[in-house]
């Protein structure tokens, strides 16, 4: 089994079956997806959790029938090496990340950056802190992987997208972490003055079981960029569509054959 495999649990859109808007399961209060669980919270005034599980495979055997799934795609520009995230991993003591990664799998950091760049990933959750989230490569053949920090870091330049394993995540503030730093976008992801239209429901734009495409972007284009984010000027890229459970399994099988 590959390690994409366990997206197929969320490419079947559990969460939005089990509890859809239009005909909620009553008592449950939230769901929280992540990487190989669903949490839910229920109110057991409201439903015993026996009556719930019931519901719930009910809803199960139909969530696995679906093919195609709700599914916008992100396009996000992003400044790959940038120099705030060598200068981090120098302040840590720690090798250049980027340098790190081409050096461990065998490539080059234009290689690196090509694979990184050349498939969409899949947001399998979003938490830990507004606007952090986690995604995996929806590219079988994807094999860039990497260890995390062996001491965690201080501090992390905010809008830092960084790699463990195969894991994709994201630092929306400055804070503390030790997956290894890829580089900085220069587009807000989370922003609680909510200055820009995209943000108008809510201060995260990161949501579970959506697409994430980045596209390398230079020096002059991160700072033109982020010019427009602060004037709250800058068209985020977001395309609303589906995403083929068919398509994915389809490009599955050829990589479940040759482990």
């Amino acid at each position: 089994m590959t390690e994409s495999k366990p997206i197929l649990s969320w490419l079947t859109d559990m969460d939005g079956v089990l509890v859809r808007e239009e005909d909620p399961i009553p008592g449950v209060t939230e769901t929280i997806p992540s990487n190989r669980a669903l949490m839910i919270a229920y109110d057991s005034a409201v439903i015993r959790s026996a009556a719930l599980i019931d519901a719930l495979r009910e809803r199960e055997e139909e969530a696995l029938k679906l093919r195609e799934l709700p599914s916008r795609l992100v396009t996000i520009p992003f400044w790959y090496d940038d120099p705030w995230s060598k200068e981090c991993a120098k302040a840590h003591g720690a090798p250049d990340n980027m340098e790190y990664l081409a050096e461990i799998n065998q490539t080059t950091v234009e290689g690196v950056i090509a694979a990184h760049s050349g498939t969409e990933w899949w947001v399998t959750s979003v938490g830990f802190q507004p606007g952090c989230y986690q995604a995996l490569p929806l590219d079988p053949a994807f094999s860039i992987s990497a260890p995390k920090y062996p001491r965690p870091r201080q501090w992390t330049d905010e809008r830092t997208l960084c790699l463990a394993g195969k894991i994709t995540s994201f630092y929306p503030v400055r804070s503390p972490g030790g997956y290894q730093l890829l580089g900085r976008t220069p587009v807000d992801l989370y922003d609680p003055l909510q200055r820009n239209e995209v943000f108008r429901d809510s201060p995260v734009l990161p949501i579970a079981g959506e697409r994430h495409q980045y596209v390398p972007i230079n020096e002059a284009d991160y700072y033109a960029i982020r010019q427009a984010c602060e004037d709250g000027e800058y068209r985020y890229d977001i395309a609303e569509g589906e995403y083929s459970l068919d398509d994915y399994e389809a490009r599955l099988a050829p990589t479940e054959g040759a482990a």
